[in-house]
């Protein structure tokens, strides 16, 4: 009976500990081009206490002067707000590359490697907020963020009923939201534009 007892205790202990609780969001897009789906992308968010992970994965497959078969993988972490890590992992048939940003004794240290593109630099001022989060909220209020990809600032414009521009390295990429939930990305490429779509 006191072995029951406490064995219950424990449990709900744990159940309770704000501590050990996880809130989890996850999103599933698909990826197309020109109306022909090359595609998909699954986004998650992963709060614990007062840390925060995001992770966004796709691979897509389309041709462009021969078949190009990419693996896209996005790693976040915010620490009580603050913008602390990430890395973007490309994997393709035509090479892989790495962009890397991390906070090392105060300062953002930015690696940034892409398809015929590489920026290395440094930021010293507070960073909360990237573009991996406009997959989970809408940025009311925003004007600006850090791109884990290029390692960039870029600036968000809001266009009104739930519309907003990006622009990166001299791309625009179009947002729209419904209810605070995106719905729809229409992306720019030095390969190929692109569209990503919401299935629910």
């Amino acid at each position: 009976m006191l072995k029951n007892t406490l064995t219950s205790a424990v449990v709900l202990v744990l159940l309770c500990s704000p501590m050990l609780l996880q809130a989890q969001e996850r999103h599933e897009y698909e990826i197309s081009i020109l109306g022909i789906h090359i595609g998909d992308m699954v986004a998650t968010k992963e709060t614990n206490a007062d840390t925060t992970h995001f992770l966004l994965r796709s691979e897509v497959s389309f041709w462009f002067f021969g078949r190009i078969n990419l693996d896209y993988t996005t790693k976040v972490k915010y620490h009580q707000g603050q913008f602390i890590e990430s890395s973007v992992e490309k994997k393709t048939n035509r090479g892989d590359f790495l962009s890397r940003i991390w906070l090392e004794d105060g300062v953002y240290e930015i690696r940034a490697n892409s398809y015929k593109y590489e920026f290395n630099d440094q930021v010293s001022e507070k960073i909360d907020y990237s573009a991996v989060r406009l997959f989970f909220e809408e940025p009311k209020g925003k004007k600006r963020m850090i791109t884990e990809n290029h390692g960039r600032f870029a600036s968000i414009t809001a266009k009104g009923n739930g519309a907003y521009d990006t622009y990166v390295e001299g791309n625009e990429n179009n947002y729209q939201y419904e209810n605070g939930k995106l719905q729809e990305v229409s992306m720019h490429s030095p390969i190929k534009n692109y569209v990503i779509q919401r299935k629910e």
